[in-house]
């Protein structure tokens, strides 16, 4: 999806997925490395933040929509990949965004719906909802599928081998699909860093496999761009990139021709490394799901200082609607077997968060908070999209993407321009 009908013309007519074809023409047109910014899609505020983002900055912005998030099954936002797309195209038009915006799935691959593991798929079963799941993204005009075969509760030390045989029949699946529809070709996006084998040495084995399995096959549209490696990052406040593991991977990844893209790069303390590196893409996800409840928990307490002086009869209660809320979806026990913990730990609490912001209770509570709030003329929906949108344009200027799309003009690059 592109919102530059000069840019989305070109790249269709060169058959070179609008991902690679900013990627390329940073690194190896320009000789200026950035780092392509993924927002997981939380709920309708983080896309309208990122996108505000987005088009302040004048760079590209990618959304990874995750099995869990958006899917046939509606996901925990309530959208299905078109859906959401839909959403995402309605917004770009309603705040005039002119940059190029692409739409990947993230972590498409056997139980990484959490249904899958809830209701005991088999591999077999597993599989063919998984294939389900990247139809339907196709069908809706993703950019970029990250398929991410690693996880078996049955099995959980995947060898390399199996991990690339489950990756090429899910790539295969996906490329007849995209062929039947008649479409260009798309970007791909393999491995994971949740794969028990972490060493370079298993990455560079899948990365061999499934380039040894596409020529097989006679693949030859199928444009792999990311493989995705452990690189020592995790969602947590003190979360830091390895540069020395990041290094070596992005030398491994550059011998095939890909780039590496690192995930959880939630609160990562370092993110001026990831371009310098030349690192390809990075994902941020529930990160932003805790700033907007440490937001909210701020205009809570204002809107009890309102209800202690009179000035409102009755408060949203948004604090205690978020925490029941998250504690009957039940995701939580992801972190911890203890509910207390969710009142005594606001990191935990604010990234389980993401499971319930599209929840209708809780927007129910959202939408009294805000309108308790307007009594003294403070826009909360606002102060929220501007805390949001300033984080995600902080990691844009860390990563060279701030003012991408005034050094360059994607469509003019086949022009000679």
């Amino acid at each position: 999806m592109v919102c530059s009908t000069s840019t989305s013309n070109h790249s269709t007519r060169q058959y070179m997925p609008l991902p690679e074809l900013i990627l390329k023409t940073s690194y190896h047109m320009l000789k200026q490395p950035i780092t392509l910014l993924g927002v997981s899609p939380i709920s309708p505020i983080v896309v309208e933040s990122a996108l505000l983002a987005a088009k302040e900055a004048a760079a590209p912005i990618v959304f990874i929509a995750s099995l869990n998030q958006v899917d046939i099954d509606g996901g925990y936002t309530g959208w299905t990949p078109d859906t959401f797309v839909r959403y995402v195209r309605d917004v770009v038009r309603r705040l005039n965004v002119n940059v190029p915006v692409i739409i990947s799935l993230d972590h498409g691959g056997p139980w990484l719906n959490d249904r899958h593991i809830i209701e005991g798929y088999d591999l077999d079963k597993a599989m063919e909802a998984t294939k389900k799941s990247i139809e339907a993204a196709i069908q809706a005009g993703y950019d970029l599928i990250h398929i991410d075969t690693t996880v078996d509760p049955h099995n959980p030390n995947l060898d390399p081998e199996t991990v690339a045989r489950r990756t090429l029949e899910l790539l295969d699946y996906a490329e007849e699909i995209r062929r039947s529809l008649g479409r260009k070709p798309i970007n791909y996006e393999i491995g994971s860093d949740r794969w028990v084998y972490r060493d370079v040495e298993y990455i560079n084995e899948l990365i061999r496999y499934v380039v040894k399995g596409i020529k097989e096959r006679g693949l030859n549209e199928a444009r792999i761009l990311f493989v995705v490696g452990d690189v020592g990052t995790k969602v947590s406040p003190m979360n830091r990139l390895d540069v020395c593991k990041a290094s070596q991977l992005v030398q491994l990844a550059s011998t095939y021709g890909l780039f590496l893209k690192v995930h959880s790069a939630d609160y990562v303390a370092n993110p001026t490394e990831f371009p310098r590196l030349g690192i390809g893409g990075a994902n941020i996800g529930p990160m932003y799901a805790d700033l907007m409840y440490r937001v909210v928990k701020k205009l809570a307490s204002m809107e009890k200082d309102l209800a202690r002086r009179g000035v409102i009869t009755h408060t949203s209660r948004i604090e205690n609607v978020l925490y029941e809320e998250v504690l009957k979806d039940g995701r939580w026990r992801k972190y911890t077997k203890n509910p207390e913990k969710l009142r005594e730990d606001e990191f935990l609490m604010g990234i389980c968060t993401r499971y319930v912001w599209c929840n209708s209770r809780v927007d129910e509570a959202l939408k009294e908070l805000f309108t308790n709030l307007e009594k003294i003329g403070i826009d909360s929906r606002g102060t929220i999209v501007n805390e949001l949108k300033n984080s995600i344009k902080y990691y844009m200027k860390s990563f060279n993407l701030e003012g991408l799309t005034t050094r360059i003009r994607v469509g003019d690059l086949y022009e000679g321009k």
